[in-house]
């Protein structure tokens, strides 16, 4: 039979000591990776290094090879230089004295007969990447549960039912990258809030974007219509694409439309209409807009590999209209043909848009 090897790595941390405290486990076995949190309001940071283990050995279902990363060696020793065993034959006496906590270590040593444990002595506040997050993760245990005087007692709800007028800055205290991907890549972090707390954000990190209003001469707007997977459906929209690491946005949406329509513009001649996050709670990506109107000339598209589009040319004042009707569902379509119909070469009066249902 094969048995599982699963590392662990466990920290505590209290306020006070002793005071409101919390203890963290992060168990790894291959890829997956299981983060265990908890809070204790009147403890002590022995009893929350003690305890992380304690949660972290309860997690698995099964007898396994465990590696237990530390950075307690008042855990570890206990351990590796037989403490705990020599309290066991005194009836958890050291000396004359009684052991201290021995409700956990009697815990301890009932789940350490269950498995083949090594246990690691890891420097605390160092390099090791779990055991930083193990820390952060215990910290913000008893953080969150703090109220103003620095007590353990849980008011979170009132607190969030009065009128927040304090900073509203966040810091990054660390980042971990969870999923990496050619066109984004997805970070967890964990960011300190103004009042001290530690909350953890995913963040889909993405280079940006830049998209382009294009209007010929004759007041042509030129846009693509194809499949957005994401939505399930097929979208009419302005050319846009992803800017490659470190590309100018204006190169970049002169390129794209050139690529997607096969339209050339004179750089010279396109301006900027503003920029915009599209979903600023998660997301990184900043979209360009640009406008260029009359200096174009058609010419061959360019599409990338797999990328299946149609290009179409509208009357812009239908186009408008069609913005004011609800008819478009692309965001950065709807801001762009908005923020183009203020240009000076298109700014003649707006057609009514009328009523809709809602």
């Amino acid at each position: 039979m094969i048995v599982k090897h699963v590392d662990i790595y466990t920290d505590g941390a209290c306020k006070g000591n002793p005071g409101p405290g919390g203890y963290a486990a992060i168990l790894i076995y291959g890829k997956k990776e299981i983060e265990i949190t908890g809070f204790e309001p009147d403890t002590t940071n022995n009893r929350m290094e003690l305890t992380a283990a304690i949660k972290g050995l309860e997690a698995l279902k099964e007898p396994c090879e465990v590696s237990l990363f530390s950075d307690s060696s008042y855990l570890t020793d206990a351990f590796n230089k037989s403490w705990i065993y020599n309290w066991e034959n005194n009836g958890w006496k050291s000396g004359k004295s009684g052991v201290k906590n021995p409700d956990l270590f009697k815990h301890l040593l009932e789940l350490s007969r269950k498995h083949t444990i090594t246990w690691i002595h890891v420097k605390g506040h160092a390099d090791n990447d779990y055991n930083n997050r193990c820390d952060e993760l215990a910290v913000n245990e008893y953080t969150k549960h703090l109220t103003v005087d620095g007590s353990g007692e849980n008011t979170s709800d009132v607190d969030r039912d009065a009128p927040y007028t304090g900073p509203l800055e966040e810091t990054v205290v660390s980042k971990k990258k969870r999923f990496s991907g050619k066109v984004f890549n997805v970070e967890e972090r964990v960011v300190k809030l103004s009042d001290g707390s530690l909350k953890d954000r995913e963040i889909v990190v993405h280079n940006g974007g830049s998209a382009i209003v294009a209007v010929d001469s004759d007041r042509k707007i030129y846009l693509v219509r194809q499949f957005r997977s994401a939505a399930g459906k097929t979208m009419l929209e302005i050319p846009a694409g992803k800017l490659e690491k470190g590309e100018d946005p204006l190169n970049a949406a002169v390129r794209e439309l050139h690529e997607e329509t096969g339209i050339e513009a004179d750089p010279a001649s396109v301006r900027k209409l503003g920029e915009f996050y599209g979903t600023p709670g998660y997301c990184s990506e900043v979209i360009h807009l640009y406008f260029v109107y009359s200096h174009i000339k058609a010419g061959n598209p360019h599409r990338d590999q797999g990328e299946l589009l149609r290009c179409e040319s509208y009357d812009f004042d239908e186009v408008l209209k069609m913005v004011y009707e609800g008819r478009f569902q692309d965001a950065k379509t709807v801001i762009g043909i908005t923020l183009a119909a203020s240009m000076p070469e298109l700014s003649d009066p707006r057609p009514n848009s009328g009523t809709r249902d809602n």
